[in-house]
């Protein structure tokens, strides 16, 4: 590891983000055994306009570049004087994935091991204020001349990592950086290794946190560490900000799916992440009415924009109702010509429904058909009982539940699997109360109308215990 080779690397760009972003400067330095070896630096003609704050930031305008070459003139180079080399800078994921994009753009490949001098800094000089190139030069008296320019800043790197050296002459830390199996390869300059190897491979929801431990985005996942590091690894302009700010990371286990989505949906209500795209507004819900036609027959009707008397349910996709009904119809033995399934028929002919016990063809009396109905809407209005789901908990040693409070959202909690509800209202000493809204109605209605093999228990005063299969169900 002592004779090593090291590419310490800056580039200046039209930008602050990874993607659509070009290289206007580049200055690799190869150190090996503490002494530079080899040089190179070069303007790069991006072909696009210099932005003016990133003209004011780094001094680069479009007339210095006008003449320059461009990166496909200078790949050659790059990939001769970097070969055999570590690759580091200074947050290093943004220089490498920029010069990355721009191989690929030229149909050309570029894999370097790497090493980021914000992590290592970090590592070997704790405690600093600031970690950003200029604010450790000043700290540790590191001299900075150029700043914001290539081969000013990649000076300093270099002066920067040949201190780091000096505290690191065994290579034991620059060692544990290369090794990909810590994570330390892919994570963002501010997050330490150790508190990714902490993180569970359970389901739940995440928080990534900024220096003042305020959300920035809250996600849920199946395997939270998982879900975590594919962020880490995802090449995109917004999720490159957000790790550059990410300070720390909490998290909440669930123990189930479903729970997971719920409370997802709890917390960005709660925080608004500045991160979190703000929940869909969904269309009006398809409303699921009844009505008795000339012939006294009650008739079942979807409308999303009228309004009825009666509303016996209500569905966010005209899938999920068709899907519904056609279960309903199935049942019951009703008609889907009279069920919302068909239309424009004299009697019914459906793909899938041939259970229908005749009333499109008069073979039974209206009065019967009308009996099947009102079964039917004593079933669906079960939807709308308050009830409780029963879902896995976060140990084998408890199970989750989930409050309805007449078919809405109203709240979770986690009991003991020996533990039994003996009263209807023994579930509110574990209850914890939630909001709703229309994005958790939605999920609600979802579920419901997707899981399988749901088995109601009926309590007394109109409580119900819903337990579900043990299965996987995600949005």
């Amino acid at each position: 590891m002592k004779d090593a080779k090291f590419a310490i690397t800056d580039i200046e760009t039209t930008g602050s983000g990874i993607k659509g972003n070009k290289i206007t400067e580049i200055c690799v330095m190869v150190v090996q055994n503490g002494e530079i070896i080899n040089e190179y630096s070069s303007l790069v003609n991006p072909s696009q306009s210099i932005p003016l704050y990133i003209e004011s930031l780094t001094g680069i305008n479009d007339d210095m570049v006008s003449n320059a070459p461009q990166f496909s003139e200078i790949a050659d180079k790059i990939e001769e004087i970097t070969r055999d080399c570590i690759f580091v800078a200074h947050n290093v994921s943004f220089d490498y994935n920029i010069l990355r994009a721009e191989f690929t753009n030229i149909g050309r490949d570029f894999k370097r091991k790497r090493i980021c001098t914000v992590r290592l800094t970090k590592k070997l000089i704790p405690g600093l204020f600031s970690y950003s190139l200029g604010n450790i030069c000043t700290s540790i008296n590191i001299p900075h001349y150029d700043r914001h320019r290539a081969g000013g800043d990649c000076e300093a790197t270099v002066t920067l990592f040949q201190r780091c050296v000096s505290l690191d002459p065994e290579y034991e830390v620059i060692n544990e950086f290369l090794n990909r199996k810590t994570g330390a390869s892919f994570l963002p300059p501010n997050f330490k290794n150790s508190d990714f190897e902490k993180l569970p491979t359970e389901t739940g929801v995440y928080f990534f946190k900024d220096k003042d431990g305020i959300p920035l985005y809250i996600g849920k996942a199946k395997n939270i560490k998982n879900r975590i590091k594919s962020h880490f690894q995802e090449r995109s302009n917004r999720k490159y900000k957000l790790m550059q700010e990410v300070h720390s990371i909490d998290y909440e286990l669930t123990g189930n799916e479903f729970l997971a989505l719920l409370r997802e949906s709890d917390l960005i209500l709660k925080y608004y992440p500045k991160y979190n795209k703000a929940q869909k507004k969904y269309a009006k819900p398809y409303t699921l009415t009844s009505y008795h036609n000339q012939k006294g027959i009650e008739v079942f009707a979807l409308h999303k924009n009228k309004i009825s008397p009666v509303s016996w349910m209500k569905f966010y996709t005209r899938d999920e109702a068709v899907s519904f009904m056609e279960k309903v119809c199935e049942k019951f033995e009703l008609c889907p010509k009279y069920a919302g399934l068909q239309r424009g028929v004299t009697s019914c002919d459906h793909y899938k429904i041939k259970s229908c016990s005749g009333v499109c063809r008069a073979e039974i009396e209206v009065e019967e058909y009308n009996d099947r109905v009102a079964q039917a809407i004593d079933f669906i209005n079960q939807y709308e009982n308050s009830c409780l789901l029963m879902e896995k908990g976060r140990t084998r040693d408890e199970k989750s539940f989930i409050y309805l409070q007449k078919g809405r959202y109203a709240g979770y909690g986690f009991i003991g699997n020996s533990e039994d509800f003996s009263h209807p209202e023994d579930f509110r000493n574990y209850l914890i109360p939630q909001k709703n809204s229309s994005y958790t109605d939605r999920l609600v209605s979802r579920y419901l109308n997707t899981k399988k093999n749901l088995i109601r228990q009926p309590l007394e005063n109109t409580e119900s215990i819903v337990e579900t299969e043990a299965g996987s169900w995600f949005g």
